[in-house]
């Protein structure tokens, strides 16, 4: 065959291919999430106007924006191309990246083909300045350039203006004769003809700290024995919130974080017992605090219903699997979205899937609360094509037993994670990795700029006193897209944990309800993280070792079986 006739023969096929991808995209345009790209993002100021193409088969769309440390300072849910909203916490100099998802029905996902890169260049407050008055003068520092347009100073207190100046400089005192010995709340705004750049409150004898709020428990609430999630809101301007769990007058854990969500441990608490949960936000020697009266129930509540495979692309005739973890627990179903409370089916068999269906479940069980109910949105379907990204741990810092050859948890993990990227991509999954130098909003950031399926961190586990053992996975809440893979995963490395046996070896899949970045349905809806054992206890260390083949294809298989590539 002559090299013409090759060259010929390959345009006609690729020119075959072509037509086929483009007729079937003009038949099925309406279903398939197609590249789309920002068309235009202007700004007047704070108030920004942005434009992207229409994807027919989109049910909605994510606008989101992040800082240079890769941080989500804004997001945005709409139905709509064109978008109108306000950016007031932007920093001077600081390079953001605007990026937009298309989302169909299923929750699957295609950003846009570019991020939209963008500087502030508008002067702004040190935002690292003290907001405290103290009775003295204050110096007020701008970030910069503030020559070639008419910045306005403006400083009030309540509805009276006190200064109102153009200012040219980037230091502007303000005198303590409008405040000195007396509680006043100042604040300072930057404009251009009307318009606002940025805005600073200043405090003067009184407490900088707003009311915080605990907003997911009642005062005298009885609550299910478990991990329990604390959430709260409020306490602007707070650099710390102190958490403190208190039994009988005294303290039995006390923790400072800044996050406004944490998980405290079942193992704090007694069934029975009453506690009082209290929250104290700080600023300098200034704080607001807050309190709940818990009683944990006699009861305990079992663990949500999962199902073998993903729901969101079941192949038709699928024998589905309703779990439980809880021996002896009933589960109750419906496939018409009623609630399996009131309706539920007894699950004897594996249900047979051909259709469509909203699948609920709960287990009941005497003596325990019921499980949550769980929804799954069952769709008929095969998966184009698994990707999954791979991020194992980066601290290196975290150094495992050496007697048995565990160096530290990055490398180790890092070691493991070969394994299972090597069963992964034997069967055609597309998997990406983390960059260790990297960080948990990098990751995210990444996951989703790739539109994976799935997200998992592997890690090794350690306790403060080095006498723990056995293996956890994390996820989100009882009610994330991840709680059956999770469950898979857990059940699967647990099938090969030689201590299986040990009283409390397995851990089970825990909840964090917004305390971990890799496992927040906030910011990645399909992360997990895996902890593999313990690399602080010898045994354990020992085991992971010896077996990181096995252990990375176990988890490899669990997810291969969860999304049907293999049987």
């Amino acid at each position: 065959m002559s090299s013409k006739l090759k060259k010929t023969m390959i345009v006609t096929f690729v020119f075959i291919i072509a037509t086929i991808i483009s007729v079937y995209i003009l038949l099925h345009g309406n279903k398939i999430l197609v590249n789309f790209e920002i068309i235009d993002l202007t700004n007047n100021y704070t108030e920004y106007k942005l434009k992207f193409t229409k994807v027919k088969a989109a049910d909605h769309y994510v606008i989101e924006i992040r800082n240079s440390e890769n941080r989500k300072v804004f997001e945005l849910d709409t139905e709509n191309e064109l978008n109108n909203f306000s950016l007031t916490n932007l920093k001077n100099n600081e390079e953001y990246s605007l990026m937009v998802y298309a989302y169909d029905k299923l929750g699957d996902y295609r950003p846009c083909e570019k991020e939209y890169k963008f500087t502030w260049n508008e002067p702004t407050f040190d935002d690292e300045a003290s907001i405290l008055l103290n009775d003295e003068d204050y110096l007020i520092n701008i970030l910069g350039d503030l020559e070639d347009k008419d910045y306005y100073l403006t400083v009030k207190s309540g509805d009276e203006q006190i200064i109102g100046k153009n200012i040219t400089s980037n230091e502007y005192i303000i005198s303590k004769s409008y405040y000195e010995g007396l509680e006043k709340e100042l604040v300072a705004t930057l404009s251009v003809n009307g318009e606002l750049v940025d805005e600073i409150h200043l405090f003067n004898n009184m407490n900088p700290v707003s009311d915080v709020v605990i907003n997911n428990l009642s005062n005298e609430e009885i609550v299910p024995f478990n991990d329990l999630t604390l959430s709260y809101e409020g306490g602007d301007n707070a650099s710390i919130y102190e958490i403190n769990v208190i039994k009988d007058g005294k303290v039995v854990r006390k923790s400072n974080t800044k996050k406004k969500t944490v998980v405290l441990s079942k193992n704090l608490f007694s069934v029975g017992d009453s506690y009082t949960l209290e929250v104290i936000a700080k600023y300098d020697n200034y704080e607001k605090r807050t309190g709940v009266n818990i009683t944990m129930s006699d009861l305990i509540q079992l663990s949500p219903v999962y199902i073998s495979n993903n729901w969101k692309y079941v192949k038709k005739g699928t024998k589905l699997e309703l779990i439980s973890n809880d021996e002896g627990a009933k589960i109750y179903y419906t496939l018409d979205g009623k609630s399996p409370e009131s309706f539920g089916i007894l699950y004897t068999e594996p249900i047979v899937i051909n259709e469509n269906v909203t699948l609920k479940t709960v287990s009941m069980k005497d003596g325990y609360l019921d499980s949550v109910i769980s929804t799954y949105d069952i769709n008929v379907g095969v998966k184009d094509k698994l990707k999954v990204y791979l991020s194992p741990s980066n601290q290196h810092g975290n150094l495992g037993v050496k007697s048995v050859g565990f160096t530290n948890e990055m490398d180790e993990m890092n070691d493991l994670s070969n394994y299972i990227q090597e069963r992964l991509e034997a069967k055609g999954v597309k998997v990406y990795r983390n960059n260790p130098a990297g960080n948990i909003n990098l990751w995210n950031r990444d996951s989703n700029y790739y539109g994976v399926d799935l997200k998992i961190a592997i890690h090794s586990n350690a306790s403060i006193d080095h006498d723990k053992y056995g293996i956890e996975t994390w996820i989100d809440t009882q009610n994330s897209q991840t709680v059956s893979i999770a469950n898979a995963i857990q059940k699967g490395l647990m099938s090969i944990y030689p201590y299986k046996d040990k009283p409390g070896a397995n851990r089970g899949v825990k909840y964090a309800n917004g305390a971990l970045g890799e496992a927040n349905d906030m910011y990645i809806p399909f992360g997990l993280l895996v902890e593999v054992a313990h690399h602080d206890n010898e045994s354990d260390a020992e085991w992971i070792m010896q077996n990181k083949k096995l252990i990375g294809y176990n988890i490899a298989d669990s997810i291969l079986k969860y999304y049907q590539v293999i049987e």
